[in-house]
């Protein structure tokens, strides 16, 4: 199956890149993630449209079975959720793929920006993600996340920068290169008494210097809630609109069986 949709093009290079797997059919993909069996979007199956839901429920319960949730991704850009999704007791999330082929320059910040890289960086990433826990994710979970963040890092396939004040890491975000040119934004995220000040808009136009520095880049892509605040801050910098993502999951403990 050959993936027709940025995002999730991008969402499989990255997973491949910080160690996942990828089996290809010809109407849909499995990605698996091992290290994070309870990593939803790590674990999924992508089907070539929607009206393969059906058989991408059988297909994920089939490589899937010991797993709580469901996860299925629709790939294609027009943001249609299939009309099936109720009676599986699926929702879905549909988010806005936005590219640039250039990223405009923010605004000076009171912080100290910077590479991550040691230990103690990692640390604090793990206290900062902790922050945007869902009551369900448990720690654990939060360290594989953390762990297959540094994997892209130590790699090469990925820089993580962040925004420190007085020592202590607030903002934070990445980029990850696919090899073909194309750059994806990863985990954008401010420290709740920290937003509204900048940092997020200038760590998004810093990583994009380090990015053209480190690699050959054609285009930049980042995903956003469409309802979200952030959207509004990534069409400033130079991002535009290309398609929608639709992704539909099924908590675990969940009383449908289909």
């Amino acid at each position: 199956m050959r993936v027709r949709s940025l995002g999730f093009a991008t969402d499989v290079a990255v997973l491949r890149a910080g160690g996942s797997m990828v089996v290809e059919d010809d109407d849909h993909l499995v990605v698996r993630t091992p290290s994070n069996p309870g990593y939803w979007w790590g674990n999924f199956v992508l089907v070539a449209d929607a009206e393969l839901l059906a058989h991408g429920v059988e297909v994920f319960h089939g490589e899937f079975p010991d797993v709580g949730h469901l996860a299925i991704g629709v790939d294609g850009s027009d943001g249609a959720v299939p009309k099936k999704i109720t009676e599986l007791g699926l929702e879905a999330d549909v988010s806005v793929v936005l590219t640039a082929t250039s990223v405009a320059s923010a605004g000076v910040v009171d912080a100290e920006v910077r590479s991550l890289s040691e230990d103690g960086d990692w640390e604090q990433l793990l206290e900062l993600r902790r922050q945007d826990d869902h009551p369900a994710t448990d720690d654990v979970y939060q360290r594989r996340r953390v762990g297959e963040v540094r994997r892209l890092v130590e790699s090469g396939a990925g820089v993580f920068l962040g925004a420190l004040r007085e020592g202590r890491l607030v903002s934070t975000l990445g980029v990850v290169c696919d090899g073909s040119g194309t750059v994806r934004y990863q985990h954008v995220q401010t420290d709740a008494g920290h937003r509204r000040q900048g940092l997020a808009g200038h760590l998004v136009a810093a990583a994009a210097q380090v990015a053209s520095h480190r690699w050959d880049v054609d285009r930049f892509v980042i995903v956003a809630d469409p309802d979200g605040p952030a959207i509004n801050l990534y069409r400033s910098l130079g991002f535009h609109e290309c398609e929608l993502q639709v992704q539909l999951a099924r908590p675990p403990h969940s009383s449908v069986t289909a």
